[in-house]
């Protein structure tokens, strides 16, 4: 059997071990986030000028995306009296 002091020894040691590779995990996510976010910083300026859209209002996701026509493209709503006369 283990001797108590050498088991508390090895339980700091475990511990220390488990703290580092926190670290270690933590410190990869940092950099693969902020390689990231500095691509995605650079993306919108080189994408923005380059839109075949970049007429169309920006809140309308569903006419970006050409699914649905937009709303601002008409200058007047049609009336009803209008279409009968």
């Amino acid at each position: 059997m283990a001797r108590p002091a050498q088991s508390a020894v090895q339980r700091i040691q475990v511990g220390l071990l488990g703290l580092l590779a926190v670290l270690l995990f933590v410190s990869i996510a940092n950099m693969i986030l902020d390689r990231a976010g500095s691509n995605i910083d650079a993306a919108p300026e080189s994408t923005a000028t380059t839109r075949k859209d970049a007429g169309q209002p920006k809140d309308e996701p569903l006419a970006e995306l050409g699914v649905m026509p937009s709303v601002g493209s008409e200058t007047a709503p049609k009336s009803d009296q209008a279409a009968k006369n």
